[in-house]
């Protein structure tokens, strides 16, 4: 079978199994008040399934451009990136706790519902990859603790402090537990992310691999997940974007941190 048949084939079964988790969910899972104007001309249905089609075929293509660099065998490189890709997006769904007040049970369901159906797109994706990327060496991995507490610290106190300062919307005076919480947690599982990809940034510098990770792994990743707010909630698109770009730029600046410690750790 023709190997963008193979793609397409994938990105379909995955994306019918994550509208199949989601009406399953049925109650459990939060709907908004009040919908975006898509919505109301369309459809939530049909509105969603749109996003699924380019989200999946976008994270989907990220994979392979990402694949073609990576060490090891194609399956592999699907579990350890789709795991990544997976807890990112499963932890990201949290954020609704603190900025919505939606109950955790509900968020959950639905970050499970688009997470495994993420995770096994990858591994699917990784799989057709293992017949021409022979198993390797991984090169110059960074030590896993480092990676993990710069994120969570950098991500966390940044975006903190972004919602301190009342740019983005937040939950902050309302429910400040889950809303301080979740930047942390969200921060390492964008580590876990920088992991299953950090030897492809072997050679560069500190600077290109921040950006070729902030930018083209965690931000086109980022970007396609999150078209979902303004497509659906009413008047997002420009807190969207802005919430997007911040991202972008914590995020990035944790990689350069990442490679200055490694580079002072190696001297």
């Amino acid at each position: 079978m023709p190997r963008p048949l193979i793609f397409v084939l994938i990105i379909a079964l995955c994306g019918a199994l994550d509208i199949g988790l989601h009406m399953a969910a049925g109650d459990l899972m939060p709907m908004p008040s009040e919908f975006s104007a898509l919505v109301d001309r369309f459809g939530f249905g049909a509105v969603v399934m749109v996003w699924i089609a380019l989200a999946f075929t976008g994270m989907g293509l990220v994979f392979l451009f990402w694949a073609r660099r990576m060490a090891g065998g194609g399956r592999a490189k699907g579990l350890r990136y789709g795991l990544g890709l997976g807890l990112m997006i499963l932890v990201a769904m949290f954020e609704g706790v603190g900025l919505l007040g939606t109950p955790l049970i509900g968020e959950l369901v639905m970050g499970l519902a688009d997470a495994v159906p993420i995770f096994l797109m990858i591994a699917a994706l990784g799989w057709t990859l293992a017949s021409d990327s022979p198993d390797g060496q991984a090169r110059g991995r960074p030590p896993v603790l480092l990676v993990l507490a710069v994120f969570a610290l950098v991500y966390g106190l940044g975006r903190t402090g972004v919602q301190m300062l009342g740019l983005i919307e937040s939950g902050l005076a309302e429910r400040p537990l889950p809303s301080l919480i979740w930047p942390f947690a969200m921060g390492t599982a964008i580590g876990v992310l920088f992991l299953a990809v950090s030897d492809v940034m072997r050679g560069l510098s500190r600077a290109t691999a921040a950006l070729a990770f902030g930018l083209g792994a965690f931000g086109a990743n980022w970007a396609l997940f999150m078209t979902f707010v303004p497509m659906v909630f009413p008047d997002a698109l420009a807190d969207t974007a802005l919430r997007v770009g911040l991202d972008i730029v914590l995020v990035t600046g944790a990689a350069f941190l990442v490679g200055v410690l490694r580079r002072q750790g190696a001297g």
